[in-house]
């Protein structure tokens, strides 16, 4: 992994964190204190190693509340509900499809327009 103009040797840096579950508090220690050494040598920090989740896209935001509308709909047929619960959880760990956002946005306006959801 390049960082900063230098390379983390990320092998080294997995061996290592394996000694930290070691039982022997000395070795953890030392481990510890060698992955500090390595990140640093690397000029690199845990942001950058470990960076933030991202937080939801808009158009995620926009397809979860469409998702969300067609699940509460009394109007949604069961079957329906069972595959938009499947998309709701694969656009929460950011692997929706893209054909699913094609068809979820096509389910959410056909509902729309048949008045079996209000507008979101």
């Amino acid at each position: 992994m390049l960082l900063n103009g230098t390379t983390l040797d990320r092998d080294r840096l997995r061996k290592l964190l394996a000694l930290l579950g070691s039982d022997q508090d000395g070795e953890v220690l030392a481990a510890a204190r060698r992955i500090d050494a390595l990140v640093k040598a690397a000029a690199t920090d845990w942001q950058a190693l470990i960076p933030d989740a991202p937080s939801l896209r808009r158009a995620d935001a926009d397809d979860l509340a469409k998702l969300d509308a067609l699940l509460a709909s009394d109007n949604v047929a069961d079957i329906l509900k069972i595959r938009l619960g499947d998309m709701r959880i694969a656009l929460q760990r950011g692997r929706l499809a893209e054909a699913d956002r094609r068809l979820l946005r096509i389910l959410h306006r056909k509902a729309v327009i048949e008045g079996a959801i209000a507008e979101a």
